[in-house]
């Protein structure tokens, strides 16, 4: 959330040194006619009261304040005494004393001459903006310490001069919500349109306290009036672009950020928004601009250097996009999605150990958080450490029981195992959530005849059957093939003839499956050889035949 404080400008002003020589005979409280003839004793000489102010504020001019402010000390005791309320020369030197931060010293002598002129519009605005420095300075210091309950804790003892200063309640009602006190955020704000009614920035403190307390019924309502008002606005813009980037809808999230670009060029959310936007949009060149702009401005924005890294690994450039998330890590080694992408990249890259490193950080970062689990069980799976890659699949479908592809893995490494009771488990339960796949079922039932329950392959396979509306697909002939345990003859010619390469290899696999459960071990080495002669490892089937080639030996 943005803090509203680079909003306002903390006080560590210098004052133009201009003050008028010809105040009011109200002011003085002496005749004009008799002023030419004050004379100012010093220990450096005598001079006139115009001559000693001219002489400060020359020295004031040269940059000299520490000189000018001296003349004030060389004063004899009876000058003192006689100006001491005088303010011509008075004012000045509360002038310098607030130069050179001297504040306390400046608020003490503006409050002396307040004494003798209340009504001095000059004076009441020095005295106002010398509290409104040395308070804004406090709180820059509690900021800096990263305290917003220490910060909020000076309010209490706010000076009764600011207490309907819009800037400084303004900064109040921001810390409020990043203290999580939203109710008194919204009665800040409620003062705040007291004090200026209708401001844009009251209004973005609003939407923070509805981001915050997750109110999305307003939320919108409240963009759509900050844009009303400031069609430029850079929050509001950036959110819209945020809620728009969620819904896919990137074109509309870009044009966003662009607005928010054309009030704040150098806005961080904005650029890294843009440079997001463009890479789903796959404009890569564009998409890289925006995000070497955001480092130019902050070299340590972690988020540009990971999406540097993702655009140079969707063109294959491998090393580079490695290079570009270790940046990421350099400022953010906790990160769980660096964390994972360098894992990627360090897989495409041949370098398994540095992966399953970088996935098993991921895991200790966030242990009840799937994605890591199914990376490191490919690449366990990938160099056949396959109790391990079973260890991290199941650990998968704890964590997230609708993935469906984990069962599957978990299907495919048990059948392996020649764990039938497993596998069918497995399978049975990424059917569940899948659907269209027929492999799911021809499995399911494949396991129920190898665990020898005919009866329950059998029922399972016509329960499905029954709710298969195309009885001419090959899908329906091969599950009921399974389910009659015959009629399989006819099924080569049927399956020789399917276009789709993958398709057809997939159909191979499954009849090799049904002579090896009712037929000829030879006869189903032919056809899990006719799988591997297509070469078309995009299925799962495809490993199976391998492994089945490799591991039954055929009829004598």
């Amino acid at each position: 959330m943005k803090k509203f404080l680079s909003a306002i400008s903390i006080f560590t002003a210098a004052v133009t040194l201009t003050v008028s020589c010809g105040s009011t005979q109200q002011e003085s409280g002496q005749p004009a006619e008799d002023r030419a003839e004050e004379v100012v004793s010093a220990e450096n000489g005598v001079f006139s009261k115009e001559e000693f102010i001219a002489r400060v504020k020359n020295m004031a001019k040269s940059g000299d304040y520490s000189g000018a402010l001296a003349e004030y000390d060389e004063l004899s005791g009876s000058t003192k005494k006689k100006y001491a309320s005088d303010l011509d020369m008075f004012m000045l030197k509360a002038q310098l004393l607030q130069v050179t931060d001297r504040l306390e010293d400046a608020k003490s002598q503006v409050d002396s001459l307040l004494k003798s002129y209340p009504k001095n519009e000059e004076l009441k605005k020095m005295s106002f903006s010398i509290r409104k420095t040395l308070f804004m300075e406090k709180l820059s210091v509690e900021l800096e310490k990263g305290s917003d309950e220490s910060a909020l804790a000076l309010y209490e003892g706010l000076d009764e001069q600011l207490k309907d200063d819009f800037s400084i309640n303004l900064i109040k009602a921001s810390l409020l919500v990043g203290a999580g006190k939203y109710d008194d955020a919204e009665k800040e704000c409620d003062h705040l349109d007291s004090i200026q009614e209708g401001s844009v920035d009251v209004l973005e403190i609003r939407l923070a306290i509805m981001d915050r307390k997750g109110d999305s019924k307003n939320r919108n309502a409240m963009l759509q009036k900050i844009i009303k008002k400031d069609p430029y606005n850079a929050p509001a813009n950036i959110a819209l672009g945020q809620s728009s980037a969620i819904k896919k809808q990137y074109g509309s999230a870009k044009q966003y950020y662009l607005k928010a670009l054309a009030k704040e060029p150098q806005n961080e959310d904005a650029l890294f928004g843009l440079g997001q936007m463009e890479y789903y949009l796959e404009n890569d060149a564009a998409s890289e601009k925006n995000l070497n702009k955001l480092l130019e401005i902050n070299p340590r924005n972690s988020m540009a250097y990971s999406y540097l890294g993702k655009i140079a690994y969707a063109n294959d450039k491998y090393l580079v996009a490695l290079n570009y998330v270790q940046k990421a890590l350099e400022i953010e080694p906790d990160n769980y999605d660096y964390n994972l992408d360098c894992g990627m990249y360090q897989r495409y890259m041949g370098r398994f150990s540095d992966a399953e490193k970088s996935w098993t950080k991921c895991i200790e970062l966030q242990p009840d958080y799937f994605l890591a689990y199914v990376y490191r069980a490919g690449i366990y799976d990938e160099q056949d450490k396959l109790d391990k890659a079973l260890e991290d699949y199941r650990m998968c479908v704890k964590l997230n029981p609708d993935y469906h592809y984990a069962y599957e893995s978990i299907g495919v490494l048990e059948l392996h195992n020649k764990n039938w009771k497993a596998a069918g488990e497995a399978f049975f339960e990424a059917r569940k959530r899948n659907l269209n796949n027929i492999s799911y079922p021809l499995l399911v039932t494949y396991c129920y005849y190898k665990l020898g329950d005919k009866k329950q392959a059998k029922k399972y396979s016509n329960d499905i059957l029954r709710k298969m509306g195309n009885i001419n697909s090959i899908d329906y002939k091969m599950l009921r093939v399974y389910h009659d345990e015959n009629g399989y003859q006819n099924l080569p010619q049927q399956v020789a003839g399917i276009s789709n390469l993958n398709d057809r290899a997939k159909m191979y696999f499954y009849i090799g499956l049904l002579y090896d459960m009712f037929g000829s071990k030879s006869a189903a080495n032919e056809y899990y050889a006719k799988v591997l002669e297509l070469n078309s490892p995009m299925f799962f089937e495809y490993r199976l035949a391998e492994w089945a080639v490799k591991e039954a030996p055929a009829d004598e």
